[in-house]
Formats: C-alpha cells, sequence, structure tokens
C-alpha cells in the first residue's frame, strides 16, 4: 500500500465513526466511560460487527504505519544522497574560489611588478610611497575594468536609477550580448549642462563581461536609436588624455590610407582588413 496523508486521515476518520457508533449504543460520550460494565450492556450481534470493523481499520492503519516507514527511509536516503552532493558542489566552489584567489593574486603581484619596474626603469627610487601608490593603481584599475562608460545617449530632463538600467540593459542587448549581465549601479557623470548628454557609466560583475561587450559595441550602429552612441571603458583622466592622442594619430592615418579598419585595443592603434574587422574604437 502507498502512503499518503489523505489515507492516513481516511482510516483516522473511518475509525473515529466506528467509535461513534459504539459510543452510541452503549450509550456513552467518550472513552474514558467505555468500561468493562458499560460494553457488557451491548448485544452480541453489534459487538461483533463492531470489533469486526475495528480489527479491519487496526490492519489497514498497520499498513499505512509500514508504508510511511519505507518513505521515511527513502526520503532519508535521499536527503543523506542530497547533503553528499550539497557538500561536493561546496567542495568544487571552494577549490574554484582558491584558484580564482591565486590567479586574481598573481595577476595584481604582476601589475604591481610591473608599475615598480617601470619607476625602477626611469631612475625612480623604490621607496615605500612608490609601492603604495602602485597597490592604489592596480586597486584603481581593478575597479575600473567593471566599468562600461555611455557616451551620446540623449538625456531626459528627469531620470531615475531603475530607468537608466532598464535603457542600458536595452543598449547592451543591441550589441548581441544576450542575455545583458546584471547591471548593479548606473548613473549620469558631471555637471548637467542645457543641451548636452552627460555620459552613463554603469557598473557590471566583472571585467570579461565589459570587454565582451566592447568587442560588439559596433553592432550599435545597426540600429536608428543608438547609432550616435558609443561605448568605452571606465578610463583615468591621465588615460582619456592618452586616449585623446591615439584618436587623433588614428585619424591621421585613416587619412593617409583610408583602405584599411583602424581600431584602438589595450592602447594600441591596431589595423585590420575591413571585410574581416571585429575589433572596437
Amino acid at each position: 500500500m502507498d502512503f499518503s496523508i489523505d489515507q492516513l486521515n481516511a482510516v483516522e476518520k473511518e475509525m473515529q465513526s466506528e467509535l461513534q457508533k459504539i459510543f452510541k449504543t452503549a450509550n456513552i460520550s467518550c472513552s474514558s466511560e467505555a468500561t468493562e460494565s458499560a460494553l457488557m450492556k451491548l448485544n452480541k450481534n453489534p459487538l461483533v460487527k463492531f470489533v469486526n470493523s475495528l480489527l479491519h481499520l487496526v490492519e489497514k492503519n498497520v499498513e499505512l504505519c509500514k508504508s510511511a516507514a519505507g518513505t521515511i527511509d527513502q526520503l532519508k536516503t535521499e536527503k543523506i544522497a542530497d547533503q553528499k552532493l550539497l557538500i561536493e558542489i561546496q567542495k568544487g566552489q571552494i577549490n574554484s574560489v582558491q584558484e580564482t584567489v591565486k590567479s586574481e593574486m598573481k595577476s595584481w603581484a604582476d601589475v604591481v611588478k610591473k608599475n615598480t619596474s617601470q619607476a625602477h626603469r626611469i631612475g625612480k627610487p623604490l621607496t615605500e610611497k612608490s609601492i603604495k601608490q602602485a597597490v592604489r593603481t592596480v586597486n584603481e584599475e581593478k575597479r575600473r575594468s567593471k566599468n562600461l562608460m555611455i557616451y551620446g545617449f540623449k538625456e531626459a530632463d528627469r531620470e531615475d536609477v531603475y530607468e537608466i538600467k532598464k535603457k542600458m540593459k536595452d543598449i547592451i542587448e543591441s550589441t548581441g550580448v544576450i542575455p545583458a549581465p546584471r547591471i548593479y549601479e548606473a548613473s549620469r557623470i558631471g555637471t548637467k549642462e542645457q543641451g548636452k548628454n552627460r555620459p552613463i557609466k554603469i557598473e557590471l560583475e566583472s571585467a570579461s563581461k565589459v570587454d565582451s561587450i566592447l568587442m560588439q559595441a559596433r553592432n550599435l550602429k545597426d540600429f536608428t536609436d543608438y547609432e550616435h552612441v558609443y561605448l568605452g571603458p571606465d578610463r583615468t583622466k591621465e588615460d582619456q588624455l592618452e586616449h585623446k592622442k591615439l584618436v587623433a594619430e588614428m585619424k591621421k592615418m585613416i587619412s593617409r590610407d583610408p583602405s584599411k579598419h583602424y581600431f584602438i585595443r589595450q592602447r594600441k592603434i591596431c589595423t585590420a582588413d575591413k571585410t574581416t574587422a571585429m575589433g572596437v574604437v
């Protein structure tokens, strides 16, 4: 017999019904009044009938209890299996975190080494101050690497964070990155001026998400609503000046040889055949 709560409730209801019949026939109101003398007043035929019904219900209840015990054992086995699986998953996650930490620490150490090595090459002494500056640079680059800048998007008179996030999600998906990654923060940057659209800075979950979006940012030109919108990384003021110089140099290269596709990647001007170029300017 398969166990279910409904079956158990049904057996209990039947048993209560039979007991009420016995109480009524013996002219008593509850089980505490069902003494030997009270039951002896019952005629043999109805008493046999009541006993037979109760025996049948007891047997049914025993079968249900056995089935319930089997179900509980099965649930315990499944629960133990689930706990073992959860432990294995947690072990895997811990190992993954450990590997990530090792990788990030190596990357962080490499950047610090690079900054301090540059200082050493140009004759600057390696001091506590220069090391702290290198650490700050690493942290700043790490933070900015998760940010994406959106330029040229029309600014409304009144905007809220929810509305900006929704619009930025539409822009990201228009590049071909679907589904769009979660946007943690989104805000306009700079002082509001009449007739100008301030850039929007959004924070994503990782630098790799930013890179994947920038790699496909050129697809925005295929959408009328976004033909004047362009995307870029979150650059420092120094990086902005450097990038501005690179753009000016790239424009000169385009004028000299427009047959190539030019784009800036990793602070360098790169070229590719126009029919196969997939870069982002």
